[in-house]
């Protein structure tokens, strides 16, 4: 679905992108070759194999990203939400995307060919080396997984998740909830583990006071206890 034109200039999800140092003109090059798009909950924004076209950048909403996995079920890799960028490659050559992205909610985003991108990319150091650093973060994020995958229990990557949504969900102690857009299922998927650990565990926690929850809200998390917990292999 297409939305209403937004102006990067004015955009407040660029202040936690890649386009947060940008000079006017280069942002306002990306504004006049944009589209702004919607897509649902449930809805692929692209997936594994695809040929990668051109550049999404999310302006509300969140993402699971994952890969195809074992025994038909897949691994989330991360969840994305506010400035989240997916398709930035420095290039026009044909390389496609090595996992998918679907929506954990209803999602609207800003979509620009590559070929447009790479363009006014080239005429922005500043933004070419933000493309470097992001290139960098999902390096080390991806490193840290897989270690997390390798080494430590269900028990502390569950823990690990429940801190990693706090983030993404912005939880904060004296508002007492948040509500998260995952099934058990995605967090199993998240932690490489079954749904029925997932719950499980989650009583588990419930029961020694670290966590309340029902269903998909989270009414308190005991931080402290959870890095404790997630840490013990880091």
């Amino acid at each position: 679905m297409t939305l209403k034109q937004h102006d990067c200039i004015t955009c407040q999800a660029r202040h936690c992108s890649i386009l947060e140092t940008c000079n006017t003109d280069i942002l306002t090059a990306i504004s006049t070759n944009k589209k702004s798009k919607k897509i649902q909950k449930g809805e692929r924004l692209f997936s594994e194999g695809d040929i990668i076209k051109g550049i999404w950048f999310i302006r509300k909403g969140f993402l699971k990203v994952e890969l195809n996995g074992q025994q038909g079920r897949p691994l989330i890799l991360r969840i994305a939400g506010r400035g989240a960028i997916f398709g930035h490659r420095l290039t026009t050559k044909h390389i496609h995307h090595t996992n998918s992205a679907t929506a954990i909610s209803d999602v609207q985003f800003c979509y620009i060919p590559n070929n447009i991108f790479a363009k006014i990319a080239c005429d922005s150091e500043a933004l070419q080396q933000q493309i470097i650093n992001q290139y960098l973060d999902e390096l080390k994020h991806t490193e840290k997984k897989i270690l997390e995958l390798a080494h430590k229990s269900v028990k502390e990557k569950i823990a690990d998740a429940l801190l990693t949504l706090a983030e993404t969900y912005q939880y904060e102690v004296k508002k007492q909830s948040f509500k998260i857009t995952l099934c058990r299922q995605d967090i199993a998927d998240f932690v490489g583990t079954t749904k029925e650990q997932v719950s499980k565990i989650l009583k588990d926690f419930e029961k020694e006071g670290l966590i309340k929850c029902t269903a998909k809200k989270f009414n308190y998390l005991n931080i402290p206890q959870l890095r404790l917990i997630a840490s013990t292999h880091t």
